[in-house]
């Protein structure tokens, strides 16, 4: 073991053991906190007197043997050489034919009877080379040690040190700080940290040989010290000798020594144990009703001395239970109060677990209000778990069910009543005082009637005067999705962050969850197609299924929205297990909306009309037709025209077009593609469209408009032009993380029997394919048994009738020129 920061000492003993020889007995004292390398020095030292001829007698006192007498004796004499008389007199006798140094390792538990010989020793040894070196801890035990000649004090390692054992044990002193701020400098401490972290050095974590060090050096001293320990861990900032006193049942002094006796073992800074590890270790030790009792114990002590009741009740939870010991009055005031300052500076699980323990205490009024506390602190974090509701008042639980059931009465609750329009398109009568009551109030209307500018105004009123809690959570979403009606994603994304990032600051779970749900459908709204997926998981993960009620199909709507936009087939979304009254909700239309797109993407067309058909119904029963939120109609347009129904789908998006309710440019845009796949002016709409959505900030509805386009222009024997507008399509797509879009868009193709200037021979088909794949003039001359002269002869021909001019857009031309618009989207593989 290397020896650091100790070879002074080492070096003192044996200038002692020099000067002795000269003739002249003396004590030296060595002391130092626990496992301070007092035993490690002795051992050096002893090393040392070996090798220079004197005569080494040495012991070790033991805590055990303390109270046999001449225990430690018997193991001084073993050394001796045989002699008349007893000890003392053969010690002496020993002296005058050399050097007699007497090791004595932890003095502090000698018997008395050994320390009297020692004593002895020291006193009529005068004049002979006489050296007694022996251990002590701080404070000196005896009079032995506190009358020494001299002192040697051991202090803790320097992080200088701590560097310079790290090199010699590790070859790595990198993370010295780190090792020092974890062990104080301890030798014992610091030796079992490295142990703990050869395999990575830096790491510098503390394990279990870290732990069994922390125990091992507690136990080294008086066993009244890990009591000590044990109730600094639980104290933490509220200790003090009094406090600790009458927390172990010591004497206030008996407590401070102790301290002192920690702060020398590097334990203890202040009245903090230096390290959490080092807190886990000494409690670690404690059975769960010795834990139990001690946290209560602790509890008690601070509620005597005044201490704040967050501090008292975090060791009443901390405990695990009150027993019928603690069941006084102060825990429920204690607790109680606790609850409310935790709810207040948002730390719910800690408020939770306070009313847990406090309700079973209480009775009458006061139950009543703890249980409707406690289910307000649960609903924030996890509404699954709201076992305490029959507890409440049917008023106040009205809210914690709403995600679930229908509240179907008038309530006194605004923002309740308002929650309830956003989720189930009906209005609680009830009255509005504020103003951005009123202003929430007033988003459906505005939208029914399409007055967008005053849904802004009012959107932004909530927003801005509207505090985010439990009872607003929704009534904030609802107004985020009032300003993406109105064609302003991008207030509505501005909003989403503000009000996500006030939720993570005041860790609300449930709120976090719900405000996800809202954002991933801003962003899809966006055409942000991947990253709304991955916010639409992230936030439906936040909270069980069963916690999101009728609110599960937010979440899931945008899922399967953007699997659909990513090509797949099978979304694994509509495997989720949906309640049975979301189907009547509007979130439920919303659902339903993107499994009937989804069902329409794979064919399944009349399933796809009947949840159209069924969207419709929702949203008219509900009084909340709104086709920038459900466009029913369009949606069933769109899948009339799979049958080649043109006219019933001119006549639905034609009723679209005639709501006032249809005023925003989305929406319209919607409505015109409509009739643009209906045959009605297809490239004008179609381009208009695809402005439209980009006005928007919908990139992706824009990116499938351009390959409509494309479709189109092709239709019409503008092969370059469309190929143009294909690859934008294509480009577009893949910056919303969509691939592939080409394959998934009908195409439009000409009358097979129109040859016109354009059209590629067999020969040129030929060239054109191989030059696609990427081979040279040679090498396609080479397959096709033809001269190079004339393969450049085909590809003039072939970059003119295609309407390309590099060798690089040849795929890109026969796909358009052939119909197959899919295979833009595929790149060429030799």
């Amino acid at each position: 073991m290397a020896l650091v920061e100790r070879g002074s000492a080492v070096e003192a003993l044996v200038g002692h053991l020099a000067e002795c020889a000269l003739g002249g007995a003396r004590v030296v004292a060595v002391a130092g906190g626990p496992a301070s390398g007092k035993s490690c020095l002795l051992d050096l030292f002893a090393d040392r007197v070996a090798d220079s001829g004197a005569l080494l007698l040495t012991a070790s006192g033991s805590r055990g043997e303390r109270e046999i007498p001449f225990g430690a004796l018997r193991q001084l004499a073993a050394g001796l050489p045989p002699a008349e008389g007893d000890f003392v007199d053969r010690v002496i006798a020993a002296a005058r034919e050399r050097s007699v140094v007497l090791a004595v390792d932890d003095v502090q538990h000698l018997d008395g009877d050994t320390l009297g010989l020692l004593a002895r020793v020291r006193a009529e040894a005068v004049g002979l080379p006489v050296l007694l070196v022996v251990t002590d801890w701080e404070p000196l035990s005896g009079p032995l040690t506190a009358h020494a000649d001299h002192r040697l004090r051991l202090g803790l390692l320097t992080e200088t040190g701590v560097a310079e054992l790290l090199r010699a044990e590790l070859d790595d002193d990198t993370a010295a700080a780190a090792y020092h701020r974890t062990t104080g400098g301890n030798p014992l401490l610091l030796h079992a940290l490295i142990a703990d972290n050869r395999s990575d050095p830096a790491a510098a974590e503390p394990g279990l040989a870290f732990r069994q060090a922390v125990v091992a050096c507690l136990h080294r001293w008086e066993p009244r010290l890990l009591a000590v320990a044990r109730a600094l861990a639980v104290l933490e900032t509220w200790s003090s000798p009094a406090a600790l006193a009458e927390l172990t049942d010591q004497t206030e002094a008996v407590a401070a020594r102790l301290t002192g006796v920690l702060t020398s073992a590097g334990v203890l800074v202040g009245w903090r144990l230096r390290h959490e590890a080092i807190r886990d270790a000494v409690l670690g030790g404690l059975t769960p009703t010795e834990s139990a009792r001690l946290h209560l114990r602790a509890a008690r002590v601070l509620h005597q001395r005044r201490a704040r009741p967050v501090d008292v009740a975090r060791l009443v939870v901390a405990s695990g239970e009150v027993d019928d010991q603690v069941l006084d009055e102060w825990v429920v005031d204690v607790l109680r109060a606790a609850a409310l300052d935790a709810i207040a500076t948002d730390r719910g699980e800690f408020a939770v677990r306070c009313l847990e323990l406090v309700l079973p205490m209480t009775t009458g009024r006061v139950r009543a209000q703890t249980a409707a506390d406690l289910a307000g602190a649960v609903w924030r974090h996890n509404p699954a778990d709201l076992l305490c509701l029959s507890e409440v008042d049917p008023v106040t639980a009205l809210r914690f069910t709403l995600w679930h059931n229908d509240p179907e009465r008038p309530t006194e609750d605004a923002g309740l009543a308002l929650a309830n329009e956003w989720i189930r398109g009906c209005r609680l009568p009830t009255r509005v005082s504020t103003s951005w009551e009123r202003a929430s109030a007033a988003l459906m209307p505005g939208l029914t009637r399409g007055a967008l500018g005053e849904v802004v105004a009012n959107a932004e009123q909530v927003l801005h005067g509207c505090p985010l809690g439990d009872r607003t959570v929704e009534v904030l979403a609802a107004a985020v999705t009032g300003l993406m009606l109105a064609d302003r994603v991008d207030l509505a994304e501005r909003w989403c962050v503000k009000l996500t990032a006030a939720a993570e600051q005041r860790r609300a779970t449930t709120w976090l969850a719900l405000l996800g749900a809202v954002t991933a459908e801003v962003e899809l709204r966006q055409g942000a197609v991947r990253s709304a997926y991955a916010t639409a998981q992230r936030s439906l993960d936040l909270l069980p299924a069963r916690s999101w009620g009728v609110l599960i199909g937010l979440p899931l709507a945008t899922m399967i929205a953007a699997d659909t936009a990513m090509g797949i087939t099978d979304s694994p979304a509509l495997r989720e297990v949906v309640p049975d009254n979301m189907g009547d909700t509007l979130i439920g239309a919303r659902y339903l909306r993107a499994r009937g797109h989804h069902y329409l993407a794979s064919e399944r067309v009349l399933a796809a009309i009947a949840d159209f058909q069924a969207c419709g119904r929702v949203v008219t029963a509900a009084g909340a037709d709104l086709p920038g939120l459900v466009p029913w109609r369009t949606d069933l347009a769109e899948a009339h025209l799979r049958f080649g129904r043109r006219r019933a789908a001119m006549h639905l998006a034609r009723g679209q077009s005639e709501l006032p309710a249809a005023a925003a440019q989305h929406t319209r845009a919607r409505t015109v593609r409509v009739f643009a796949l209906a045959g009605h002016q297809p490239i004008r709409l179609l381009q208009e469209v695809t402005e439209s959505f980009r006005a928007c900030g919908d990139r992706y509805s824009a990116a499938v408009a351009m390959a409509e386009l494309s479709a189109a222009i092709a239709a019409r024997g503008d092969t370059a032009r469309a190929r143009r507008v294909a690859k934008s399509a294509a480009d577009e797509a893949t910056a919303c993380g969509v691939g592939g879009l080409l394959d998934r868009v009908p195409t439009r193709r000409g009358d097979p029997n129109d040859h016109t200037a354009t059209t590629l021979s067999d020969a040129e088909h030929r060239v054109a394919n191989l030059a696609a794949l990427g081979h040279t003039n040679r090498e396609i001359a080479h397959k096709l048994f033809i001269t190079i002269s004339t393969v450049e002869q085909h590809l003039t021909k072939i970059y003119r009738k295609l309407g390309v001019r590099r060798r690089a857009d040849l795929h890109a031309g026969l796909a358009v020129h052939s119909g197959r618009v899919a295979d833009l989207g595929r790149s060429p593989v030799r």
